[in-house]
């Protein structure tokens, strides 16, 4: 990386508190903190690790300079040696897995009907949220208890996810419509109307200042909507049905994932499209950011994942191995490794930066629909 006057080069120290170790690593002032948290890792020969600064976890997306950190700043590192992701699948299961060790952790069964959809934890990873055909389930992840049933949708439940605070529900439902709800009282507040068409999923924005939410429908559009259910932008140019709208940690941006073949990102204020994402060759079935949202990874019925460069629109990697259509490609809080599930029923863990495969996780006994890691 070439210096440049606006890019301070920073010495940065990063300590272990059991044992007393600490290494030191020279970033830029305007790399992420997900660089940082990198760079210490391979500096201190732990695989995973989360990073606190003056008390506060560090935010992955953020540069170092919008974090605080200044040259000589000292950073407590926690070594990570267990990593939850959560696995929905048609046999009406949901397992929690180790990712890093690939044992299951634990087994959720709670809806009526025979399929899980979509499975998502909420930021602290206290809440995990899952869909049916008949509602969607909110559940205490300590004590495996449901918290809430949220049911008012008259189709399938096809996608759930949380606000920051977790104090929200978003839904998204094949009766045409998205729903927000309250947890507290398990009541929908607000309903986002898709028309004819059926809406595949729904997303908060993650920082929360704009208080939107995103939906993909079936129509070929992606729409972003304020909390109140007026229409923000409405994001135009697929020219097939829209399966999958996710936003960039920092709310900036969005990735969609469509029938046609290609994934797109868009600038959230503008609702202009930014990049296009071509080379599978069939169905992209879903597309997610890496946390500081240098990368993302699309999941696609040509049974491949792939990692892309967001900058340039380069495929970087081309992760196989599945005997059926990948559903579902997400990365985990470190984008160390990326984690696929597939119509063959297996999850498969990969590394990021060789795309080897780390795990082959076996269990369920249908198609896997959707996966949730828990952030680090």
């Amino acid at each position: 990386m070439e210096d440049a006057p606006d890019r301070e080069l920073l010495h940065i120290v990063g300590k272990l508190t059991d044992p007393e170790i600490s290494a030191e690593v020279f970033v830029y002032s305007y790399d992420s903190m997900l660089s940082l948290r990198r760079a210490i890792c391979k500096a201190l020969k732990v695989p995973h690790c989360s990073l606190m600064f003056k008390g506060y976890e560090t935010q992955m997306h953020q540069t170092l300079q919008e974090a605080g950190l200044e040259n000589h700043s000292e950073v407590q590192v926690v070594p990570v040696s267990e990593v939850a992701l959560a696995s929905a699948s048609a046999d009406g299961m949901v397992f929690i897995w180790d990712a890093i060790g690939g044992k299951c952790l634990e087994t959720l069964r709670g809806h009526n009907s025979s399929a899980v959809h979509c499975c998502s934890f909420s930021t602290t990873g206290r809440l995990l949220g899952t869909t049916s055909v008949d509602c969607a389930k909110v559940w205490e992840t300590s004590t495996g208890q449901c918290h809430c049933t949220l049911e008012g949708h008259k189709d399938w439940v096809v996608s759930i996810g949380f606000d920051a605070g977790e104090n929200l529900a978003i839904t998204a439902s094949l009766d045409c419509s998205a729903r927000l709800w309250d947890l507290v009282s398990a009541r929908c507040v607000q309903v986002f109307p898709g028309g004819v068409s059926p809406i595949f999923w729904a997303s908060f924005d993650p920082d929360g200042d704009q208080m939107e939410v995103a939906t993909a429908s079936a129509d070929g559009t992606a729409t972003i909507w304020k909390h109140s259910g007026e229409v923000q932008q409405v994001l135009q140019g697929h020219e097939d049905n829209v399966l999958m709208v996710t936003y960039s940690a920092n709310s900036k941006r969005l990735l969609t994932a469509s029938q046609d073949r290609t994934a797109r990102m868009w600038e959230a204020l503008s609702g202009m499209c930014l990049r296009e994402f071509r080379g599978h060759t069939d169905t992209v079935q879903s597309a997610f950011f890496s946390g500081d949202g240098r990368l993302c990874v699309t999941g696609s019925m040509d049974r491949t994942a792939r990692i892309w460069e967001t900058k340039t629109g380069d495929c970087l990697r081309t992760l196989s191995g599945h005997a059926g259509s990948v559903l579902f490609a997400l990365f985990s809080a470190d984008a160390g490794f990326v984690a696929t599930a597939a119509r063959d029923g297996c999850v498969r863990t990969y590394d990021s930066k060789t795309g080897r495969l780390q795990r082959l996780l076996e269990g369920h006994h249908a198609k896997v629909n959707t996966l949730s890691f828990v952030s680090f």
